[in-house]
């Protein structure tokens, strides 16, 4: 059988006829067809803006603070849209409560996302993940427009920051020109927003690592105490009998001498054995203090007064030596602290640290205790001001000491208040609650 072919009718190839299928006069088939006339000013448009989008990553995987970040933001937003504030809020559902981000909001902007939000059309808004410009019915710009804002939420991820969590937050941006929601600015914002999620993810997570370093230096400064602590109670076992033999054969020789008959004044060898006995006592509170207790590294209840009256006991003559007055005034029937009792030692020789560090001799202190408010409270009020204990550097201070006394408080459960000025001196305060959950 044969086939006789009659058709002769001839076509281009499809590469060839795309330039006459996009009205394009130019050559080159598909490159033709994506540089049509029609498309080729919103390509450039946004290869432009992909551009910045770009330069902004980078610069923004460079910053290291929050402030950074949004500053960076800001300039992007100036370089895509025309615009007149920007903030981002947190929105807490449950306290009823919308948190900025950002501290500066102008009454306008915070007049209006409170209206959302109480409507909860914020709420809404944030359910869709979707963009949306919403115009103000009350406020108009100088031209008798309406002003108009663009919302986009920040989506599925959680965004943390300035201790505010939450995957709910909004990006508002105030427009002064004219923008649709599908216009091509919008996507790229979009995009803008979750960089600077990410980035303040990862500049948190810094923190975090920081902190934990810290936190790590802390405990091997508090290790570091308690093995000194540990090896004065070890040498002052080691040697206390050699303390305590002479005293004894001393005190055993004045009852010789008194029983004898040989004339020696009684009111001599009254003041020897007070003498003896006070040696005697100091021993027996060093031993009390330093030594390898295991009753004193359990949680108990303990009375905290008792504590700093033998924790004064050690102190008093080293402070009297520098001329350094400590006056005690302590709360009866103070209710027992749960705690060990090493930790106050801790926390009592570290705070007398933080006190006399960089001091010369001559001044005071008074330590007191209180009970109110279900706490039991340990104050010390001292004469001298401490420019590093004011309240406005605290935040920057990186004295181990304090750090390890933040520490104790905060496994206390309990709070720490430090304030220095010159006209009353420098005033620490910790105070532990009654009721801990030791679960």
């Amino acid at each position: 059988m044969r086939v006789i072919k009659q058709n002769t009718v001839a076509y281009e190839s499809f590469h060839k006829s795309l330039p006459y299928l996009t009205k394009s006069n130019r050559p080159g088939g598909l490159g033709g067809f994506i540089d049509s006339d029609l498309e080729s000013e919103e390509n450039s448009f946004i290869r432009k803006n992909l551009n910045i989008i770009l330069e902004f990553k980078n610069s923004l995987a460079k910053s290291r603070t929050n402030d950074q970040i949004f500053i960076l933001f800001e300039d992007l937003l100036k370089r895509i849209i025309n615009f007149g504030e920007f903030n981002i809020f947190i929105p807490d559902y449950e306290k009823k409560i919308l948190v900025t981000v950002l501290p500066a909001l102008s009454e306008r902007m915070s007049f209006f996302i409170k209206k959302l939000f109480e409507n909860e059309i914020l709420k809404e808004l944030t359910s869709t993940g979707k963009p949306k410009i919403i115009y103000d019915s009350i406020i108009y710009n100088i031209d008798g427009s309406k002003t108009s804002y663009l919302l986009v939420p920040i989506g599925e991820e959680n965004f943390d920051i300035n201790g505010q969590c939450s995957n709910e937050g909004t990006l508002v941006v105030s427009l002064t020109s004219e923008y649709k929601e599908t216009s091509v600015e919008i996507p790229l914002i979009q995009l803008g927003l979750q960089f600077v999620v990410a980035q303040t993810a990862f500049v948190n997570k810094q923190k975090e690592f920081k902190n934990k370093i810290d936190e790590l230096q802390t405990y091997q400064s508090k290790l570091a105490n308690d093995y000194k602590l540990s090896a004065i109670g070890e040498l002052t076992s080691g040697i206390v009998e050699e303390i305590l033999s002479p005293l004894q054969v001393i005190a055993s020789t004045t009852e010789l001498l008194r029983t004898d008959d040989n004339q020696v004044d009684g009111e001599v060898l009254d003041a020897i054995n007070l003498q003896v006995r006070k040696v005697k006592s100091i021993i027996n509170t060093l031993l009390k203090f330093a030594g390898n207790n295991d009753a004193k590294s359990k949680v108990q209840p303990c009375n905290v007064n008792e504590l700093i009256n033998e924790f004064y006991e050690l102190t008093a003559s080293s402070l009297s030596n520098d001329k350094y007055e400590c006056i005690i005034d302590l709360e009866e029937n103070l209710p027992p602290v749960i705690t060990k009792p090493d930790s106050i030692y801790q926390l009592l020789t570290n705070i007398l640290s933080v006190i006399r560090s960089g001091k010369g001799n001559e001044g005071g202190i008074l330590i007191q205790t209180k009970y109110r408010d279900e706490k039991v409270e340990i104050r010390f009020l001292t004469t001298d001001l401490d420019e590093k204990l004011k309240q406005e550097n605290l935040k920057n201070n990186k004295d181990m000491n304090l750090r390890i006394i933040n520490n104790i408080m905060a496994n206390h459960e309990g709070e720490l208040f430090i304030d220095s000025d010159y006209n009353n001196g420098t005033v620490i305060i910790v105070s532990f609650p009654i009721k801990r959950n030791l679960g």
